[in-house]
């Protein structure tokens, strides 16, 4: 087969980040198939962007079968589809000597003991017809075909030549011949073709092999191959966090045009040829946007900056930079997403002030560019003396909001560089939360969890079965995005909380019997109205060393400024360490809020005000979700 694979794209240009990094040139033919880090990252289902081995399914078999060789994975790349899936139970437990191996005939063994004797390969089913009844190659290609595609009246004459076959070859009855023929047609119809696997499995070997090897230049490549997939994107940079890489935002004076190791411009010693796995350097840890990522810089412009700064260096300023740039293929609109996207952070004091001065430093490159076009300045440049023209030194503005900042970094970058604007709530979230969405994949399916996140976007939508509204809901945590369905009831009850950069706190039925996991909900709050509705004990902790009956008067009068009927305790810590726990009467029950607990902060340290959550979840309600349409607003 002869197929347009992208992965083939994202070797490359591994190996080729490789090589201008480190200075090492890798020959995929002649890598080791036995790398232990390879396999670990395998087995550890570190899989997103292994090819054919990134799917939901297939890292839960990676985890269960514990691959050691090519073949293995040449196996799973064959078991894992419709009809052998349901081999795959028992082929684990014969992997692991949980069960005994059985073969369908002894004389079997030598081509089905990689196998622990189930046949999974078309050539295995060719084999067996060899080697049992004599066949020759293009007899048991025929066969093969005539089981594959189930032809009947083909099937019968084949079983008496099979019989018949069996008999004169190797003497077996004709009852065991017949009981081989059925098995031999039943893995027939399974059956994959092993060299088409076993190509497959090897570029499986040479994408984890690298990303287990030479993990930055690896997720490098599979950014910049995706970079128009915000999704995706968004799902590597996660794993680079994962693997304790960070991902820089982009910079004028770093980024390349396309994801690159942030060491990039070090170059390496001359190049070594290697077939062995040479572990990263330790100095690559660290991944830069690439500029033409930034959605409304095209590569044309980028290309333009990155020229200017082969020539001259590294830009100082605004100013300088729209000099020295050719301001037809990055202009105004593209030095906007520039700035918004945090580009040129290091030329100005912030981007507030870079985007109110760009008009001003536009206009005097323009002039600039004119007065050298006409030669004005040609006598002065002979003598190194060209009059300057002045700078007006910039005003400086505050700092757009941090939420307008985080936007503009969303719309341009497709996701939050500098920060996320769920960062705020997260004291709230571990607080009150049972999982991250990231946890939530290792629920099982229908489990119950109470989420923590924030609303990014809103579908809504009318049941072609019931007529009925639905709102299909995107929450946001800095582990990731998770989808929540809410129809019928749910969305009378709750659709007022559907709105875009809202903190809800999500108590849902979990499904997580496809890729992503899915919430249906049972209850959602706003996350700050948690504290009043999950809080069932507030400790205020004091150290009695520095308790004062003025510091106790302090307290007395934010308690009863915020009354309410959750119990309240004094958690008092005495000289020798021990605390003791004090319960004053029920005029000072509270009422727990994000002020009471930034007043207590405040008057007396972090670790004063201690909420105790109710973490408890309810019982699965058992509901009609389950036979939803593909609509996703079924009844």
């Amino acid at each position: 087969d002869f197929l347009g694979l992208k992965t083939l794209t994202v070797l490359r240009n591994t190996v080729e980040l490789v090589r201008r990094t480190q200075g090492i040139t890798i020959d995929l033919d002649e890598i080791t198939l036995e790398d232990a880090k390879t396999y670990k990252l395998l087995n550890d289902a570190q899989t997103l962007g292994v090819f054919q081995l990134e799917s939901g399914g297939m890292r839960d078999l990676c985890r269960k079968f514990q691959i050691q060789s090519v073949e293995h994975i040449t196996a799973l790349v064959s078991l894992y589809r419709p009809g052998p899936m349901d081999l795959i139970p028992d082929f684990i437990e014969r992997r692991h000597g949980r069960k005994e191996v059985e073969y369908p005939h002894p004389l079997l063994e030598p081509i089905s003991k990689e196998t622990y004797g189930v046949l999974i390969y078309q050539e295995q089913v060719m084999q067996a017809a060899q080697i049992l009844a004599g066949y020759t190659l293009g007899g048991a290609d025929l066969l093969r075909r005539a089981m594959g595609k189930k032809k009947l009246e083909e099937m019968v004459k084949q079983r008496e030549t099979f019989v018949k076959g069996c008999a004169e070859k190797n003497q077996i009855s004709a009852a065991k011949a017949n009981e081989v023929f059925d098995l031999l047609e039943k893995f027939a119809g399974y059956g994959f073709n092993k060299s088409h696997a076993a190509a497959y499995a090897v570029v499986a070997y040479q994408t984890a092999y690298l990303k287990a090897n030479h993990p930055v230049e690896f997720l490098c490549a599979m950014m910049t191959n995706d970079q128009a997939d915000l999704a995706k994107l968004a799902q590597y940079i996660a794993e680079a966090k994962g693997f304790g890489i960070a991902v820089l935002g982009p910079d004028v004076n770093e980024s390349d045009v396309s994801f690159a190791p942030a060491s990039l411009s070090r170059t390496g010693s001359s190049p070594v040829t290697v077939g062995q796995p040479a572990a990263s350097s330790g100095t690559n840890e660290r991944i830069r946007f690439g500029l033409a990522a930034i959605k409304g810089v095209g590569e044309v412009a980028v290309q333009s900056i990155l020229e200017a700064r082969q020539a001259s260096g590294r830009f100082t300023s605004l100013a300088e930079m729209c000099e020295r740039i050719d301001t037809r293929a990055v202009n105004k609109k593209v030095l906007e997403c520039l700035i918004k996207a945090g580009a040129c952070d290091d030329l100005g004091p912030n981007r507030a002030t870079l985007l109110a001065m760009l008009d001003q430093a536009l206009a005097r490159a323009s002039s600039l560019a004119a007065d050298k076009a006409k030669g004005q300045s040609s006598l002065f440049d002979a003598f190194d003396a060209a009059p300057k023209k002045k700078v007006e030194k910039p005003v400086v503005l505050p700092e757009w909001p941090v939420s307008e900042r985080l936007s503009y970094e969303k719309e341009l970058l497709g996701m939050y560089v500098s920060g996320h604007p769920f960062e705020p709530y997260l004291p709230a979230a571990e607080r009150y939360a049972t999982h991250t969405i990231e946890e939530l994949t290792a629920l099982p399916n229908r489990g119950m969890a109470r989420v923590a996140g924030l609303v990014t976007g809103v579908q809504d939508g009318v049941s072609k079965k019931s007529g009925k509204r639905y709102a299909m809901v995107t929450v946001e945590d800095l582990t990731g995005s998770v989808q929540l369905l809410a129809m019928n009831e749910n969305y009378d009850k709750f659709r007022e909380l559907f709105a875009t950069n809202i903190a809800l706190l999500i108590t849902a039925e979990v499904s997580t019997g496809e890729d992503k996991p899915k919430l249906f909900p049972q209850d959602i709050l706003r996350l700050d109205d948690a504290p009043r509705k999950l809080t069932k004990q507030v400790q205020l902790r004091f150290d009695t060393d520095k308790l004062d009956r003025a510091k106790l008067e302090t307290a007395r009068t934010i308690i009863e400024a915020h009354k309410g009927a959750v119990t309240l305790f004094l958690a008092l810590k005495l000289p020798g360490g021990q605390v003791a726990y004090l319960e004053p009467n029920s005029h000072f029950s509270v009422a727990p809020s994000n002020v009471f607990e930034a007043a207590i902060t405040d008057n007396f340290g972090p670790g004063a005000y201690h909420a105790v959550a109710d973490r408890s979840l309810p019982e699965r309600a058992l509901r009609k979700w389950e036979r939803r349409g593909d609509d996703g607003g079924g009844e």
